[in-house]
Order: structure tokens, then sequence, then C-alpha cells
């Protein structure tokens, strides 16, 4: 379980997360895009995501402002371009730092992981996940009500690609606010 973060802190996601997305970034929109993204930030914050590690952790918040620069800087729309990076990023991360993730073979152990890979990538808020159905999974993020529409879209990227990574074929994801989070659907054909 997570520790409630101070009123005067911000949640944050893992420096592995964040280099993965600049890379897919800069493969997909290029370097004028990841500029455009630094130049966004405040220098303390460029700081810190020009040094992020693996071990790391960079304020959420800030990583939404810049990837909204840095989509904007090349003409994209920030969903569509946020939905290819973290599909790619995702898909980096497993085959580095999560690999043994692919090698689940059950519908239930994939999706009872869900939430050791997302305190592996947010340091605020928890999931809980379970099926309900064969090809059917509900998730729940709670502890994080604030969390932001972009936030909420790109775990659901990453769930999904981390079903389809594993074997699950047309994995689709959707989701709705709630009070203390959000509500993830999960589906994949048998």
């Amino acid at each position: 379980m997570t520790v409630p973060l101070a009123r005067d802190e911000h949640p944050r996601q893992s420096g592995a997360v964040l280099l993965d997305s600049i890379r897919a970034l800069r493969e997909i929109a290029g370097d004028a895009a990841v500029r455009a993204g630094l130049d966004a930030l405040d220098a303390d914050t460029r700081v810190s995501f020009s040094g992020a590690t693996t071990l790391t952790w960079v304020p959420a918040p800030e990583f939404e402002r810049f990837f909204t620069a840095a989509a904007s800087s090349v003409g994209r729309n920030r969903d569509g371009l946020q939905d290819e990076v973290s599909r790619r990023a995702v898909e980096r991360t497993l085959n580095t730092l999560w690999r043994v993730i692919l090698r689940v073979t059950t519908d239930n152990a994939l999706v009872s992981r869900t939430p050791l890979l997302y305190s592996k990538t947010y340091d605020d808020g928890e999931m809980q996940s379970r099926i309900y159905a064969p090809g059917r999974a509900e998730i729940l993020l709670v502890g994080w009500p604030a969390v932001s529409e972009f936030h909420m879209r790109g775990i659901a990227r990453g769930i999904e690609t981390v079903l389809r990574c594993s074997g699950r074929k047309a994995a689709r994801v959707s989701w709705a606010r709630r009070a203390t989070g959000a509500a993830y659907q999960a589906t994949w054909d048998l």
C-alpha cells in the first residue's frame, strides 16, 4: 500500500517510464519535440528530467506539461501522440525491466500483477484488479482522486499494451473517472 503524499507534494512517475517515453517520443516525433517539451519545464524540473535514471522519480504533472508542449511543437494531437508513445514505451519497458511479466501464462496471474506494475510506475494511489469473466477484468485506481485525464489515458494504454504483449488478442481498455481515481475495464479475445 502506498503512503499518502503530503499536501505540497505531487504524484511522481518512475524515471524508467520517463526515459522510455522520451526515447519513444524522439523516435516518433523527433528531437525537436523532445527539446520543446524540455523547454516548457522550469529549470529545476528540466535538470531532474535530464538526470533521470531508472531508479529516480519525476513529478507526474510536469511530465504532462512536457508532453503537451512536445505534441504542440510538432502539430500533433496530444492524445493520439500519447497513445503511440505510451504503447512503444511500455513495449520497451516490458522487454527490459519487466520481461518476466510476459512469461505469465494465465489471465488471472497477469491481471493480479497489475497493482505491482502500477506501484513501479507511480508513487501515489494504488490499483486493485480482478477478472470478473473470461476475457474481462476490472482494474481500479484508488487513492489518486486528482489524477488527470492524461495520466488516466497513459495508464489505460499501459494496461492494454501489457495485455497485448503477453499474447491477449484484441486487448482494449476503457476508463472512467471515479471520486477516488479511475475505473478501467479491460477486455480481450479468448
